[in-house]
């Protein structure tokens, strides 16, 4: 046999053995969890957590990230049952729901995505430090047993991670922010006085 009748006959086969081999290293659940201290207490960032009307506040995705985004609420406004449905053109059609509200020390909640086939199920805790609260989110989904499920794993949770990380940035920027008004607001109000 000639050596390029080889090289052919290998090609294919060492292409079956390489998807095998991805196969079997790709990962059948998504499990991406983040965690960061916010400079504040664990009361003032659960409102902005147990009420889904809040989430455009501080969440990735939103009308900045799709200014075609439509929110829809329903239930109660805080706490579990309360919902929150979205659709827009770039961000496509989801809904959460808040499934456990241990206020101020956890959050649960199930979300689906319509252009994923699972549900998402996160968790949110948080736990008071020296110079804030530590807030710890976690996201966990069944991707699925078939190689092309797997693939959209891998997508789906460097998506999710980078969400989880812009998300907690902005909650961040957003307390802080909050606090130096209330700062403004209080020496303002102190200098009327006097």
């Amino acid at each position: 046999m000639k050596l390029s009748s080889k090289v052919i006959v290998a090609l294919p086969l060492l292409a079956v053995g390489l998807a095998c081999a991805t196969y079997a290293v790709l990962p059948t659940q998504m499990d991406v969890e983040e965690r960061l201290v916010l400079e504040a207490s664990p009361e003032e960032v659960y409102a902005l957590l147990e009420n889904p009307t809040q989430w455009e506040r501080w969440s990735p995705v939103n009308k900045q990230a799709d200014p075609s985004m439509i929110r829809l609420y329903g239930g109660p406004m805080a706490g579990a049952g309360a919902r929150m449905q979205w659709s827009g053109d770039r961000v496509g059609n989801g809904e959460l729901l808040i499934t456990e509200s241990l206020r101020p020390a956890q959050l649960a909640y199930l979300q689906h995505e319509h252009k994923n086939a699972g549900s998402i199920q996160g968790a949110i805790t948080l736990a008071p430090v020296p110079g804030g609260t530590q807030v710890v989110w976690r996201q966990q989904a069944v991707v699925g047993q078939y190689p092309w499920g797997r693939v959209q794993g891998l997508l789906l949770q460097r998506r999710k991670q980078e969400e989880a990380q812009k998300g907690l940035q902005n909650l961040q920027t957003l307390l802080v922010d909050s606090s130096k008004k209330k700062a403004a607001k209080k020496r303002t109000t102190y200098a009327d006085r006097h």
